[in-house]
């Protein structure tokens, strides 16, 4: 198939919000700086040929989050596996066996886009390029950003470029010899360009969502499935005498939206549950301290407004990661007892000064421009 101008592909899974919003920011960069130069296609890769096949794959990578974010031994035994089977066995397993049926449908759809280049922040979109390519069926070039500090065992290494947030993280990829030299960058995390725009202070954005100017108030959210201790902190928090405000984030877990929609908080306390929303950006502007899991964006956002994180559930060795990578930060604190973290909770309430190193931390740290440098590395490599 012939076509005018390169075509840049960039496939999004749905398999927590970590891999959608590195993807969403890249695209829309790459996006606003090539799309005159370069034939831009965005992809829900499983859902948007409608083949039941696909979406089954979807759905299971969604449903092993889920697990593993009910009980976390559910993705430390996996990370085992993986560790003894290594990566091209596991993954062969994973997508030739396991999700088998999906298996064919995906290289036909990722072979019928045509790709000069293929973009990636999920393992499995990663792995089925690398498949067509070792069999000859494609050309493209195919470069990885991996959300995580570590490039763990489930990222291919067959493919052009992975792009990494830490240096440590690459170091250890070199010093184990899963990538060779110039396979690997170190990048800036990947924040949306659009935080830039969030930047009138706490106080109007607490009046945009009608919550108190001078509230202390708390953002709390465990993933886009809020599973975690989300529910078992909101109820600690409702019994503090302080005056607060706490921003629940349920995500896609109804069932917990329809539960804090039912309570009636004690009057020194505004609660405000959300479900699945898009004003993430504005909580995290708006908030003074981050509550919930160690997902990558969920603490990133926080962080770039200057907020200290407090990380009460790491469901993977992933997660373990991105949040000893914040702690090392300076910016963060694993507590896995909820009470002792409503308890720091309440202290930094009663004393801001308390937290003083931790915003210090966290606002050296802070930086927009990850996409749009990422964006240029993809323009360079489409043209190497």
């Amino acid at each position: 198939m012939e076509h005018k101008r390169p075509r840049v592909v960039f496939p999004f899974v749905e398999a927590g919000m970590g891999h959608i919003m590195p993807m969403k920011a890249v695209s829309d960069a790459f996006e606003r700086k090539y799309g005159d130069k370069v034939e831009v296609i965005k992809t829900y890769f499983f859902q948007d040929t409608g083949n039941p096949d696909l979406k089954y794959v979807e759905d299971e990578l969604i449903r092993e989050v889920k697990n593993h974010n009910k009980n976390r031994f559910n993705g430390f035994y996996q990370f085992l596996l993986l560790k003894i089977f290594r990566t091209r066995l596991s993954m062969n397993f994973l997508h030739q066996i396991k999700y088998k049926r999906g298996y064919k449908p995906a290289l036909e759809y990722l072979k019928s886009l045509d790709a000069d280049l293929i973009f990636n922040t999920h393992f499995s979109t990663l792995y089925y390029a690398c498949e067509l390519r070792s069999k000859g069926l494609i050309k493209s070039k195919i470069i990885t950003f991996c959300p995580d500090p570590i490039v763990g065992l489930q990222w291919d290494n067959r493919g052009d470029l992975m792009l990494l947030s830490g240096s440590g993280g690459v170091k250890k990829a070199a010093r184990f010899g899963r990538f060779k030299p110039g396979k690997i960058k170190e990048v800036p995390f990947l924040i949306r360009k659009e935080i830039i725009e969030y930047n009138k202070g706490k106080k109007h954005y607490r009046q945009e969502l009608g919550i108190p100017e001078d509230n202390f108030t708390i953002l709390l959210a465990d993933g886009a499935y809020g599973a975690g201790r989300l529910k078992e902190t909101v109820y600690e928090l409702l019994k503090s005498k302080l005056n607060l405000t706490l921003i629940a984030v349920c995500g896609k877990n109804q069932a917990l939206y329809e539960e804090f929609l039912s309570l009636t908080p004690p009057p020194n306390i505004v609660f405000k549950p959300y479900g699945f929303t898009d004003k993430m950006l504005m909580f995290s502007a708006a908030c003074d301290l981050f509550i919930g899991k160690a997902g990558a964006s969920n603490l990133a956002e926080p962080a770039y407004f200057g907020s200290p994180l407090i990380v009460t559930f790491c469901a993977t060795p992933i997660e373990k990661w991105i949040c000893n990578h914040y702690v090392k930060m300076g910016c963060a604190i694993k507590i896995k007892s909820v009470k002792k973290a409503v308890k720091l909770a309440q202290a930094f309430a009663q004393n801001p000064e308390l937290m003083k190193p931790y915003i210090q931390a966290a606002k050296a740290q802070s930086r927009s421009d990850g996409a749009d440098i990422i964006a240029d590395i993809i323009y360079e490599q489409l043209y190497k």
